[in-house]
Protein backbone atom coordinates (compact mmCIF):
# COMPACT_ATOMS: atom_id res chain seq x y z
CA UNK A 1 0.00 0.00 0.00
CA UNK A 2 1.07 3.34 -0.48
CA UNK A 3 2.75 5.32 2.07
CA UNK A 4 1.88 9.42 0.27
CA UNK A 5 -0.64 10.83 -1.91
CA UNK A 6 1.42 13.11 -3.84
CA UNK A 7 0.04 16.08 -5.84
CA UNK A 8 2.45 17.29 -8.83
CA UNK A 9 1.51 20.69 -10.76
CA UNK A 10 3.87 20.63 -14.11
CA UNK A 11 3.10 23.89 -15.02
CA UNK A 12 4.50 25.77 -18.54
CA UNK A 13 6.67 28.06 -16.31
CA UNK A 14 7.25 26.54 -12.69
CA UNK A 15 6.67 23.32 -11.37
CA UNK A 16 5.55 22.16 -7.54
CA UNK A 17 5.06 19.96 -5.47
CA UNK A 18 3.10 18.51 -2.34
CA UNK A 19 2.07 16.29 -0.36
CA UNK A 20 0.42 13.95 2.71
CA UNK A 21 0.82 10.84 4.60
CA UNK A 22 -1.86 8.31 4.71
CA UNK A 23 -3.71 8.39 8.67
CA UNK A 24 -2.59 11.98 8.46
CA UNK A 25 -4.40 15.52 7.68
CA UNK A 26 -1.34 17.72 6.71
CA UNK A 27 0.28 18.38 3.61
CA UNK A 28 3.04 19.36 3.17
CA UNK A 29 5.11 21.18 0.12
CA UNK A 30 8.67 19.60 -0.89
CA UNK A 31 11.30 21.75 -1.19
CA UNK A 32 13.16 20.94 -4.77
CA UNK A 33 17.00 20.96 -4.51
CA UNK A 34 18.22 22.36 -7.76
CA UNK A 35 21.17 24.14 -9.73
CA UNK A 36 21.13 27.89 -8.98
CA UNK A 37 24.47 28.16 -10.14
CA UNK A 38 27.62 26.55 -11.31
CA UNK A 39 28.45 23.80 -8.21
CA UNK A 40 25.68 25.52 -5.81
CA UNK A 41 22.16 23.49 -4.93
CA UNK A 42 19.08 25.36 -3.60
CA UNK A 43 15.82 23.64 -2.09
CA UNK A 44 13.40 25.99 -3.37
CA UNK A 45 9.51 25.85 -3.11
CA UNK A 46 9.13 25.98 -7.32
CA UNK A 47 11.34 24.37 -9.85
CA UNK A 48 11.31 26.76 -13.17
CA UNK A 49 10.21 24.58 -15.87
CA UNK A 50 13.54 25.07 -18.31
CA UNK A 51 15.59 22.84 -20.01
CA UNK A 52 19.04 23.89 -20.94
CA UNK A 53 21.80 21.88 -23.09
CA UNK A 54 25.00 23.61 -22.24
CA UNK A 55 28.17 24.01 -24.32
CA UNK A 56 30.97 21.10 -23.78
CA UNK A 57 33.33 23.64 -22.03
CA UNK A 58 30.55 26.09 -19.87
CA UNK A 59 30.21 23.79 -16.89
CA UNK A 60 32.51 21.66 -14.72
CA UNK A 61 31.54 18.32 -14.15
CA UNK A 62 31.77 19.21 -10.41
CA UNK A 63 29.72 22.20 -11.06
CA UNK A 64 26.42 20.24 -11.95
CA UNK A 65 26.48 17.90 -9.14
CA UNK A 66 23.03 17.31 -7.22
CA UNK A 67 22.41 15.40 -3.83
CA UNK A 68 21.65 12.38 -6.04
CA UNK A 69 24.55 12.72 -8.06
CA UNK A 70 25.22 13.92 -11.97
CA UNK A 71 22.76 13.48 -13.79
CA UNK A 72 23.28 10.99 -16.35
CA UNK A 73 21.90 13.22 -19.29
CA UNK A 74 23.70 16.17 -21.09
CA UNK A 75 20.87 18.80 -19.67
CA UNK A 76 20.21 20.99 -16.69
CA UNK A 77 16.57 21.85 -15.06
CA UNK A 78 14.97 24.58 -13.20
CA UNK A 79 16.84 27.89 -11.98
CA UNK A 80 20.16 27.67 -13.38
CA UNK A 81 18.79 26.32 -16.77
CA UNK A 82 17.06 29.53 -16.44
CA UNK A 83 19.44 31.50 -15.93
CA UNK A 84 21.93 30.68 -18.31
CA UNK A 85 19.05 30.43 -21.05
CA UNK A 86 18.74 34.09 -20.99
CA UNK A 87 22.48 34.68 -21.98
CA UNK A 88 22.37 31.78 -24.81
CA UNK A 89 20.18 32.08 -27.35
CA UNK A 90 19.72 28.61 -28.65
CA UNK A 91 20.30 26.18 -25.83
CA UNK A 92 17.13 26.48 -23.57
CA UNK A 93 13.89 24.74 -24.01
CA UNK A 94 10.78 26.17 -22.50
CA UNK A 95 6.52 25.84 -22.06
CA UNK A 96 7.39 22.08 -23.26
CA UNK A 97 3.73 21.40 -21.74
CA UNK A 98 2.26 23.63 -24.46
CA UNK A 99 3.98 22.13 -26.99
CA UNK A 100 1.82 19.35 -26.29
CA UNK A 101 -0.58 20.49 -27.77
CA UNK A 102 0.84 21.91 -31.03
CA UNK A 103 -1.62 21.41 -34.16
CA UNK A 104 1.10 21.01 -36.41
CA UNK A 105 4.20 19.24 -34.60
CA UNK A 106 3.65 15.80 -32.96
CA UNK A 107 4.74 15.15 -29.34
CA UNK A 108 7.52 13.31 -30.45
CA UNK A 109 9.03 14.73 -32.84
CA UNK A 110 12.42 16.41 -31.85
CA UNK A 111 12.43 19.84 -32.58
CA UNK A 112 13.33 21.91 -29.44
CA UNK A 113 14.47 24.62 -29.03
CA UNK A 114 12.91 25.77 -32.52
CA UNK A 115 16.49 28.33 -32.72
CA UNK A 116 18.65 25.54 -31.51
CA UNK A 117 22.56 26.08 -31.96
CA UNK A 118 24.55 23.11 -33.96
CA UNK A 119 26.78 21.75 -31.08
CA UNK A 120 23.42 20.38 -29.73
CA UNK A 121 20.70 17.79 -30.52
CA UNK A 122 17.01 18.73 -30.58
CA UNK A 123 14.49 17.12 -28.37
CA UNK A 124 11.24 16.55 -28.20
CA UNK A 125 8.17 17.75 -26.11
CA UNK A 126 7.78 14.70 -24.69
CA UNK A 127 11.77 14.59 -23.88
CA UNK A 128 11.79 17.73 -22.50
CA UNK A 129 8.58 17.18 -20.15
CA UNK A 130 10.17 13.71 -18.88
CA UNK A 131 13.66 15.54 -17.97
CA UNK A 132 11.71 18.02 -15.90
CA UNK A 133 9.52 15.14 -14.23
CA UNK A 134 12.58 12.98 -13.85
CA UNK A 135 13.96 15.87 -11.63
CA UNK A 136 10.97 16.24 -9.67
CA UNK A 137 11.15 11.74 -9.37
CA UNK A 138 14.53 12.27 -8.48
CA UNK A 139 14.23 14.96 -5.58
CA UNK A 140 11.42 12.81 -4.14
CA UNK A 141 13.35 9.85 -4.20
CA UNK A 142 16.23 11.62 -2.28
CA UNK A 143 13.64 13.35 0.17
CA UNK A 144 12.41 10.03 0.95
CA UNK A 145 14.76 7.02 0.10
CA UNK A 146 12.14 4.35 1.64
CA UNK A 147 9.36 5.26 -0.33
CA UNK A 148 10.07 5.74 -3.79
CA UNK A 149 7.47 8.31 -5.89
CA UNK A 150 6.76 4.88 -8.40
CA UNK A 151 5.06 3.38 -5.35
CA UNK A 152 2.86 6.46 -4.27
CA UNK A 153 -0.36 7.68 -5.33
CA UNK A 154 0.25 10.31 -7.29
CA UNK A 155 -1.95 13.26 -9.13
CA UNK A 156 -0.02 15.39 -12.22
CA UNK A 157 -2.52 18.65 -13.19
CA UNK A 158 -2.76 19.54 -16.81
CA UNK A 159 -4.66 21.99 -17.97
CA UNK A 160 -8.46 21.79 -18.49
CA UNK A 161 -9.10 22.17 -21.72
CA UNK A 162 -5.49 20.23 -22.19
CA UNK A 163 -6.54 18.05 -25.79
CA UNK A 164 -6.57 14.28 -25.53
CA UNK A 165 -4.03 13.87 -26.92
CA UNK A 166 -2.08 16.05 -24.72
CA UNK A 167 -3.04 13.90 -21.67
CA UNK A 168 -2.11 11.05 -23.34
CA UNK A 169 1.36 12.38 -23.81
CA UNK A 170 1.10 13.32 -20.15
CA UNK A 171 0.25 10.26 -18.94
CA UNK A 172 3.43 8.22 -20.98
CA UNK A 173 5.92 10.66 -20.10
CA UNK A 174 4.86 9.90 -16.03
CA UNK A 175 4.48 6.29 -17.22
CA UNK A 176 8.52 6.42 -18.72
CA UNK A 177 9.54 6.95 -15.16
CA UNK A 178 7.73 4.71 -13.45
CA UNK A 179 4.63 6.35 -12.69
CA UNK A 180 0.90 5.58 -12.73
CA UNK A 181 -0.54 9.29 -12.46
CA UNK A 182 -3.72 10.04 -12.51
CA UNK A 183 -4.21 13.30 -14.17
CA UNK A 184 -6.45 16.32 -12.86
CA UNK A 185 -7.06 19.80 -14.48
CA UNK A 186 -5.61 22.81 -12.78
CA UNK A 187 -8.27 24.99 -11.83
CA UNK A 188 -10.53 22.40 -10.02
CA UNK A 189 -7.11 21.92 -8.11
CA UNK A 190 -6.98 25.24 -7.28
CA UNK A 191 -10.73 24.55 -5.66
CA UNK A 192 -9.70 21.81 -3.64
CA UNK A 193 -6.59 24.21 -2.39
CA UNK A 194 -9.35 26.46 -1.66
CA UNK A 195 -11.57 24.12 0.08
CA UNK A 196 -8.60 22.69 2.19
CA UNK A 197 -8.16 26.00 3.52
CA UNK A 198 -11.62 27.16 4.07
CA UNK A 199 -12.61 24.66 6.92
CA UNK A 200 -16.03 27.42 7.07
CA UNK A 201 -16.41 26.79 3.14
CA UNK A 202 -20.37 26.08 3.64
CA UNK A 203 -20.94 29.33 5.07
CA UNK A 204 -19.57 31.22 2.13
CA UNK A 205 -21.14 29.22 -0.92
CA UNK A 206 -25.31 28.52 -0.94
CA UNK A 207 -26.65 26.71 -3.78
CA UNK A 208 -27.66 28.24 -6.73
CA UNK A 209 -23.92 29.88 -6.33
CA UNK A 210 -21.80 29.56 -9.95
CA UNK A 211 -17.73 29.70 -9.19
CA UNK A 212 -15.32 31.21 -11.83
CA UNK A 213 -12.40 29.45 -11.80
CA UNK A 214 -9.64 31.79 -13.65
CA UNK A 215 -6.21 29.73 -13.28
CA UNK A 216 -3.68 33.00 -15.23
CA UNK A 217 -0.26 31.02 -15.56
CA UNK A 218 3.19 31.77 -17.06
CA UNK A 219 1.97 29.99 -20.64
CA UNK A 220 -2.04 29.76 -20.27
CA UNK A 221 -5.25 30.95 -19.13
CA UNK A 222 -7.69 27.77 -17.51
CA UNK A 223 -11.66 28.74 -17.01
CA UNK A 224 -13.51 26.56 -15.59
CA UNK A 225 -17.03 27.03 -14.14
CA UNK A 226 -18.36 25.15 -10.78
CA UNK A 227 -22.14 24.87 -9.46
CA UNK A 228 -23.51 24.64 -5.97
CA UNK A 229 -26.37 22.15 -5.59
CA UNK A 230 -27.93 21.00 -3.19
CA UNK A 231 -28.10 17.09 -2.27
CA UNK A 232 -30.12 15.63 0.63
CA UNK A 233 -30.09 18.89 2.48
CA UNK A 234 -26.31 19.01 1.96
CA UNK A 235 -24.16 21.42 -0.32
CA UNK A 236 -23.04 19.16 -3.48
CA UNK A 237 -20.64 20.91 -6.23
CA UNK A 238 -20.25 20.61 -9.90
CA UNK A 239 -17.74 21.18 -12.04
CA UNK A 240 -20.10 22.11 -15.27
CA UNK A 241 -17.71 23.86 -18.10
CA UNK A 242 -13.96 24.29 -19.01
CA UNK A 243 -13.14 27.01 -21.55
CA UNK A 244 -10.95 26.16 -24.34
CA UNK A 245 -6.70 25.90 -24.77
CA UNK A 246 -5.17 29.66 -23.98
CA UNK A 247 -2.24 30.56 -24.60
CA UNK A 248 -1.97 34.18 -23.17
CA UNK A 249 -0.56 34.37 -19.45
CA UNK A 250 2.43 35.91 -17.34
CA UNK A 251 4.95 35.22 -20.30
CA UNK A 252 2.34 37.76 -22.55
CA UNK A 253 2.97 40.36 -20.44
CA UNK A 254 6.61 40.36 -19.85
CA UNK A 255 7.06 39.90 -23.77
CA UNK A 256 5.22 43.20 -23.86
CA UNK A 257 6.88 44.87 -21.49
CA UNK A 258 10.18 43.53 -23.40
CA UNK A 259 9.50 45.14 -27.47
CA UNK A 260 8.56 48.48 -25.13
CA UNK A 261 11.84 48.71 -23.57
CA UNK A 262 13.64 47.32 -26.87
CA UNK A 263 12.21 49.81 -28.98
CA UNK A 264 13.20 52.18 -26.56
CA UNK A 265 16.61 51.38 -26.56
CA UNK A 266 16.20 51.46 -30.88
CA UNK A 267 15.32 54.90 -30.70
CA UNK A 268 18.39 55.80 -29.13
CA UNK A 269 20.31 54.00 -31.04
CA UNK A 270 20.95 50.40 -29.18
CA UNK A 271 20.06 47.74 -30.66
CA UNK A 272 19.71 44.50 -29.61
CA UNK A 273 20.62 40.76 -30.80
CA UNK A 274 18.35 38.34 -30.23
CA UNK A 275 19.99 36.11 -27.73
CA UNK A 276 19.78 39.40 -25.24
CA UNK A 277 16.20 39.24 -25.61
CA UNK A 278 15.60 36.31 -23.07
CA UNK A 279 17.50 37.80 -20.83
CA UNK A 280 15.58 41.33 -21.12
CA UNK A 281 12.20 39.34 -20.49
CA UNK A 282 13.40 37.86 -17.18
CA UNK A 283 14.41 41.56 -16.18
CA UNK A 284 11.52 43.02 -17.28
CA UNK A 285 8.86 40.14 -15.23
CA UNK A 286 10.97 41.47 -11.95
CA UNK A 287 10.23 45.33 -12.86
CA UNK A 288 6.59 44.14 -13.07
CA UNK A 289 6.57 42.54 -9.72
CA UNK A 290 8.41 45.23 -8.85
CA UNK A 291 6.55 48.22 -9.83
CA UNK A 292 3.07 46.57 -9.28
CA UNK A 293 3.60 45.18 -5.78
CA UNK A 294 1.84 46.95 -3.23
CA UNK A 295 4.15 50.15 -2.01
CA UNK A 296 6.23 49.55 -4.99
CA UNK A 297 8.92 51.75 -6.62
CA UNK A 298 7.64 54.48 -9.33
CA UNK A 299 10.52 53.46 -11.64
CA UNK A 300 12.74 49.92 -11.83
CA UNK A 301 15.94 49.78 -14.05
CA UNK A 302 16.12 47.20 -16.25
CA UNK A 303 19.87 45.26 -17.03
CA UNK A 304 20.13 43.78 -20.62
CA UNK A 305 22.96 41.02 -20.19
CA UNK A 306 26.01 41.69 -22.54
CA UNK A 307 28.88 39.14 -23.93
CA UNK A 308 31.90 40.47 -21.60
CA UNK A 309 34.21 39.08 -18.95
CA UNK A 310 32.00 40.38 -16.63
CA UNK A 311 28.10 40.28 -16.89
CA UNK A 312 27.67 44.58 -16.16
CA UNK A 313 30.50 45.70 -18.83
CA UNK A 314 29.02 47.37 -21.54
CA UNK A 315 25.72 46.51 -20.04
CA UNK A 316 22.36 48.15 -21.88
CA UNK A 317 20.33 49.59 -19.56
CA UNK A 318 16.69 51.31 -19.59
CA UNK A 319 13.88 52.10 -17.50
CA UNK A 320 10.16 51.42 -16.81
CA UNK A 321 7.79 53.29 -14.79
CA UNK A 322 4.58 52.12 -12.77
CA UNK A 323 2.54 54.49 -15.52
CA UNK A 324 4.22 52.02 -18.28
CA UNK A 325 3.68 49.09 -17.06
CA UNK A 326 -0.06 49.68 -16.06
CA UNK A 327 -0.69 51.34 -19.47
CA UNK A 328 1.05 48.03 -21.19
CA UNK A 329 -0.25 45.01 -18.85
CA UNK A 330 -3.47 46.55 -16.83
CA UNK A 331 -5.30 48.08 -19.96
CA UNK A 332 -3.42 45.78 -22.54
CA UNK A 333 -4.50 42.56 -21.31
CA UNK A 334 -7.76 43.73 -18.90
CA UNK A 335 -9.28 45.99 -20.82
CA UNK A 336 -13.01 46.92 -20.07
CA UNK A 337 -14.81 45.14 -22.54
CA UNK A 338 -19.04 44.97 -23.25
CA UNK A 339 -21.96 42.07 -23.64
CA UNK A 340 -21.58 42.77 -27.48
CA UNK A 341 -17.77 42.00 -27.82
CA UNK A 342 -15.78 39.20 -29.54
CA UNK A 343 -12.57 37.94 -29.28
CA UNK A 344 -10.19 39.29 -31.67
CA UNK A 345 -8.72 37.36 -34.99
CA UNK A 346 -7.31 39.69 -37.14
CA UNK A 347 -5.58 39.13 -40.48
CA UNK A 348 -2.64 36.48 -40.23
CA UNK A 349 0.89 36.60 -42.01
CA UNK A 350 1.35 33.93 -44.84
CA UNK A 351 4.31 32.82 -43.37
CA UNK A 352 5.41 32.16 -39.38
CA UNK A 353 8.09 30.97 -37.59
CA UNK A 354 7.38 27.92 -36.06
CA UNK A 355 6.31 28.31 -32.73
CA UNK A 356 3.42 27.48 -30.26
CA UNK A 357 -0.10 28.32 -31.48
CA UNK A 358 -0.36 31.76 -29.23
CA UNK A 359 -3.47 33.98 -29.43
CA UNK A 360 -4.15 36.88 -31.08
CA UNK A 361 -6.22 38.58 -29.18
CA UNK A 362 -4.21 39.34 -25.68
CA UNK A 363 -7.40 40.42 -24.26
CA UNK A 364 -7.99 38.23 -20.82
CA UNK A 365 -11.35 40.10 -20.62
CA UNK A 366 -12.27 39.22 -23.85
CA UNK A 367 -11.46 35.61 -23.16
CA UNK A 368 -13.29 35.56 -20.18
CA UNK A 369 -16.32 37.02 -21.52
CA UNK A 370 -16.61 34.61 -24.51
CA UNK A 371 -16.51 31.76 -21.90
CA UNK A 372 -19.06 32.72 -19.94
CA UNK A 373 -21.57 33.81 -23.14
CA UNK A 374 -20.55 30.26 -24.54
CA UNK A 375 -21.29 28.19 -20.94
CA UNK A 376 -24.45 30.66 -20.51
CA UNK A 377 -23.27 31.25 -16.92
CA UNK A 378 -23.91 34.11 -14.48
CA UNK A 379 -21.25 33.60 -12.16
CA UNK A 380 -21.69 34.97 -8.20
CA UNK A 381 -18.63 34.23 -6.78
CA UNK A 382 -14.93 34.20 -8.67
CA UNK A 383 -11.24 32.09 -7.29
CA UNK A 384 -8.22 33.56 -9.29
CA UNK A 385 -5.13 31.55 -9.28
CA UNK A 386 -1.87 31.71 -10.78
CA UNK A 387 1.26 33.47 -10.30
CA UNK A 388 0.10 36.66 -12.33
CA UNK A 389 -2.72 37.37 -9.36
CA UNK A 390 0.72 38.06 -7.12
CA UNK A 391 0.21 41.44 -8.45
CA UNK A 392 -2.73 42.95 -6.36
CA UNK A 393 -3.55 45.81 -8.93
CA UNK A 394 -4.34 43.05 -11.52
CA UNK A 395 -6.78 41.11 -9.20
CA UNK A 396 -8.50 44.01 -8.56
CA UNK A 397 -8.24 45.34 -11.66
CA UNK A 398 -10.08 41.95 -13.00
CA UNK A 399 -12.68 41.47 -10.21
CA UNK A 400 -14.05 45.26 -11.51
CA UNK A 401 -14.00 44.36 -14.99
CA UNK A 402 -15.98 40.61 -14.33
CA UNK A 403 -18.53 42.87 -12.40
CA UNK A 404 -18.97 45.31 -15.08
CA UNK A 405 -20.36 42.85 -17.00
CA UNK A 406 -23.09 41.31 -14.84
CA UNK A 407 -26.68 42.84 -14.26
CA UNK A 408 -26.76 45.65 -12.32
CA UNK A 409 -28.68 43.14 -9.66
CA UNK A 410 -25.87 40.43 -9.61
CA UNK A 411 -23.25 40.30 -7.22
CA UNK A 412 -20.09 38.74 -7.98
CA UNK A 413 -17.96 37.79 -4.49
CA UNK A 414 -14.02 36.94 -4.48
CA UNK A 415 -13.42 33.75 -3.04
CA UNK A 416 -9.96 34.33 -1.11
CA UNK A 417 -7.10 32.17 -2.42
CA UNK A 418 -4.66 30.02 -1.19
CA UNK A 419 -1.28 30.38 -2.32
CA UNK A 420 -1.18 31.61 -6.12
CA UNK A 421 2.46 29.41 -6.68
CA UNK A 422 1.66 26.60 -5.79
CA UNK A 423 -2.24 25.71 -4.82
CA UNK A 424 -2.68 23.64 -8.14
CA UNK A 425 -0.26 20.71 -6.18
CA UNK A 426 -1.67 21.36 -2.83
CA UNK A 427 -5.29 20.86 -4.18
CA UNK A 428 -4.48 17.79 -6.10
CA UNK A 429 -3.25 16.68 -2.75
CA UNK A 430 -5.81 17.37 -1.02
CA UNK A 431 -8.02 15.91 -3.86
CA UNK A 432 -6.58 12.46 -3.61
CA UNK A 433 -6.76 12.60 0.34
CA UNK A 434 -10.35 13.10 -0.02
CA UNK A 435 -10.24 9.77 -2.38
CA UNK A 436 -8.52 7.97 0.03
CA UNK A 437 -10.23 9.84 3.82
CA UNK A 438 -13.68 10.78 2.70
CA UNK A 439 -14.86 13.98 1.92
CA UNK A 440 -16.37 16.12 -0.57
CA UNK A 441 -15.57 15.29 -4.10
CA UNK A 442 -16.54 18.14 -6.24
CA UNK A 443 -18.48 16.27 -8.80
CA UNK A 444 -17.30 16.03 -12.60
CA UNK A 445 -19.71 16.52 -14.75
CA UNK A 446 -19.51 16.54 -18.78
CA UNK A 447 -19.06 20.22 -20.27
CA UNK A 448 -21.18 19.12 -23.10
CA UNK A 449 -23.13 16.54 -24.67
CA UNK A 450 -21.00 14.13 -26.42
CA UNK A 451 -21.99 12.02 -29.68
CA UNK A 452 -20.77 9.29 -32.04
CA UNK A 453 -21.41 9.07 -35.58
CA UNK A 454 -24.17 6.56 -36.98
CA UNK A 455 -24.70 5.52 -40.27
CA UNK A 456 -27.80 6.54 -41.44
CA UNK A 457 -30.84 4.73 -43.13
CA UNK A 458 -31.14 7.79 -45.97
CA UNK A 459 -30.02 6.17 -49.24
CA UNK A 460 -26.58 7.61 -50.85
CA UNK A 461 -26.64 10.51 -52.88
CA UNK A 462 -24.37 11.42 -55.83
CA UNK A 463 -22.17 14.29 -55.19
CA UNK A 464 -22.77 13.74 -50.78
CA UNK A 465 -20.90 12.02 -48.76
CA UNK A 466 -22.38 8.99 -46.94
CA UNK A 467 -25.01 10.52 -44.43
CA UNK A 468 -24.55 10.30 -40.96
CA UNK A 469 -26.92 10.42 -37.68
CA UNK A 470 -25.13 11.71 -34.38
CA UNK A 471 -25.98 9.14 -31.07
CA UNK A 472 -26.07 10.28 -27.49
CA UNK A 473 -23.78 8.73 -25.48
CA UNK A 474 -22.87 11.14 -22.74
CA UNK A 475 -24.51 13.83 -22.19
CA UNK A 476 -23.61 17.26 -20.59
CA UNK A 477 -23.43 16.94 -16.30
CA UNK A 478 -22.83 13.44 -17.06
CA UNK A 479 -20.39 12.61 -13.49
CA UNK A 480 -17.14 11.61 -14.02
CA UNK A 481 -16.19 8.17 -12.60
CA UNK A 482 -20.57 7.15 -12.04
CA UNK A 483 -22.22 4.41 -12.95
CA UNK A 484 -22.37 2.64 -16.54
CA UNK A 485 -25.49 3.51 -18.22
CA UNK A 486 -26.85 1.59 -20.94
CA UNK A 487 -28.46 2.97 -24.04
CA UNK A 488 -31.81 2.06 -25.45
CA UNK A 489 -31.45 1.28 -28.87
CA UNK A 490 -29.90 -1.25 -30.89
CA UNK A 491 -27.04 -1.26 -34.03
CA UNK A 492 -25.13 -3.12 -36.64
CA UNK A 493 -21.97 -2.99 -35.54
CA UNK A 494 -18.64 -4.21 -37.84
CA UNK A 495 -16.27 -6.14 -36.71
CA UNK A 496 -12.84 -7.73 -37.69
CA UNK A 497 -12.34 -4.91 -40.27
CA UNK A 498 -10.64 -1.37 -39.86
CA UNK A 499 -13.49 1.34 -39.33
CA UNK A 500 -13.41 4.63 -38.72
CA UNK A 501 -15.74 6.00 -35.27
CA UNK A 502 -17.01 9.34 -35.75
CA UNK A 503 -17.17 12.08 -32.65
CA UNK A 504 -18.77 15.29 -32.07
CA UNK A 505 -19.67 17.11 -29.22
CA UNK A 506 -22.44 20.17 -29.06
CA UNK A 507 -21.88 23.67 -28.50
CA UNK A 508 -24.38 25.03 -26.49
CA UNK A 509 -24.87 24.18 -22.06
CA UNK A 510 -28.34 22.75 -22.11
CA UNK A 511 -28.04 18.52 -21.85
CA UNK A 512 -28.95 16.03 -24.26
CA UNK A 513 -31.10 12.70 -23.43
CA UNK A 514 -28.68 9.69 -23.48
CA UNK A 515 -29.94 7.34 -26.81
CA UNK A 516 -31.38 10.39 -28.69
CA UNK A 517 -30.86 10.57 -32.32
CA UNK A 518 -30.24 13.52 -34.09
CA UNK A 519 -30.52 12.94 -37.82
CA UNK A 520 -27.98 13.38 -40.81
CA UNK A 521 -29.30 17.18 -41.26
CA UNK A 522 -28.68 18.41 -37.77
CA UNK A 523 -24.73 17.20 -37.27
CA UNK A 524 -23.89 19.74 -39.29
CA UNK A 525 -24.50 22.13 -36.07
CA UNK A 526 -22.59 20.09 -33.73
CA UNK A 527 -18.50 20.24 -33.76
CA UNK A 528 -16.62 17.24 -34.97
CA UNK A 529 -13.87 16.26 -33.00
CA UNK A 530 -11.07 14.08 -33.91
CA UNK A 531 -12.31 10.22 -35.48
CA UNK A 532 -11.09 7.05 -33.92
CA UNK A 533 -10.26 4.32 -36.45
CA UNK A 534 -10.15 0.52 -34.98
CA UNK A 535 -10.59 -3.30 -35.79
CA UNK A 536 -12.40 -4.95 -33.31
CA UNK A 537 -11.70 -8.59 -33.31
CA UNK A 538 -13.97 -10.95 -35.12
CA UNK A 539 -14.05 -13.62 -32.45
CA UNK A 540 -16.71 -16.36 -33.64
CA UNK A 541 -17.76 -14.07 -36.80
CA UNK A 542 -15.93 -13.37 -40.04
CA UNK A 543 -14.16 -10.19 -40.92
CA UNK A 544 -16.50 -7.39 -42.11
CA UNK A 545 -19.85 -8.92 -40.13
CA UNK A 546 -22.80 -7.08 -38.70
CA UNK A 547 -23.04 -8.17 -35.41
CA UNK A 548 -26.55 -6.77 -33.71
CA UNK A 549 -25.26 -5.04 -30.61
CA UNK A 550 -27.05 -2.64 -27.79
CA UNK A 551 -24.78 0.19 -25.87
CA UNK A 552 -23.82 1.56 -22.67
CA UNK A 553 -21.37 3.91 -21.46
CA UNK A 554 -19.42 5.52 -18.69
CA UNK A 555 -16.77 8.24 -17.96
CA UNK A 556 -13.99 7.57 -15.55
CA UNK A 557 -12.20 9.82 -13.12
CA UNK A 558 -9.66 10.51 -16.04
CA UNK A 559 -12.21 11.69 -18.11
CA UNK A 560 -11.97 8.41 -20.61
CA UNK A 561 -15.02 7.95 -22.16
CA UNK A 562 -15.95 3.86 -22.25
CA UNK A 563 -18.31 2.97 -25.03
CA UNK A 564 -19.07 -1.04 -24.80
CA UNK A 565 -21.05 -2.79 -27.60
CA UNK A 566 -22.66 -5.69 -26.30
CA UNK A 567 -24.34 -8.41 -28.59
CA UNK A 568 -27.64 -9.12 -28.16
CA UNK A 569 -27.31 -13.03 -28.65
CA UNK A 570 -24.05 -13.54 -26.23
CA UNK A 571 -21.56 -12.40 -23.61
CA UNK A 572 -19.14 -11.09 -26.45
CA UNK A 573 -18.68 -6.97 -26.10
CA UNK A 574 -16.34 -4.78 -27.66
CA UNK A 575 -15.04 -1.18 -26.03
CA UNK A 576 -13.89 2.10 -27.78
CA UNK A 577 -12.67 4.30 -25.89
CA UNK A 578 -12.67 8.00 -26.45
CA UNK A 579 -11.08 11.04 -24.17
CA UNK A 580 -14.19 13.68 -23.13
CA UNK A 581 -12.51 15.88 -21.40
CA UNK A 582 -12.58 18.97 -24.01
CA UNK A 583 -12.94 22.42 -24.32
CA UNK A 584 -16.73 22.78 -24.26
CA UNK A 585 -16.08 26.24 -26.90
Amino acid sequence: MAQYFVGIDLGTTHCAVFYGCHGQSELTQLLIPQLTAPGRVEARPLLPSFVYTPHASELLDSDRILPWGRSETNVIVGQLARDLGAKSQGRMVQSAKSWLCHSNVSADEAILPVDAVDDIDKMSAKTALEHILFHLVAAWNHAFADAPLTEQEVVITVPASFAPAARVNTEQVAQNLGINARLMEEPLAAFYAWLADTPDWQSQLEVGDQVLVVDIGGGTTDLSLIAVTENAGELDLERIAVGRHILLGGDNMDMALTYHVANKLAQQGKTLESWQITGLTQACCQAKESLLDVGGPEEFSVTVPSRGRSLFNNAITSTLNKDEVVQLVLEGFFPQVTLDDQVQQGPREGFATLNLDYERDPAITRHILDFLRRSEALPTKVLFNGGVFNAKPIADLLLQRLRSLLPADCVLDQLQPAHLDHAVAKGATYYQYTKVNGGLKVKNGLAANYYIGIASPMPAIPGMAPPVDALCIAPLGLEEGGDEQVLPNEFSLIVGETVRFRFFQSNHAQADRLGNLINSFGVAALIELPPIELTLAAGESAPGDMVRVYLSCQVNDLGILMLRAHEVNSDRSWQIEFTVRESNG
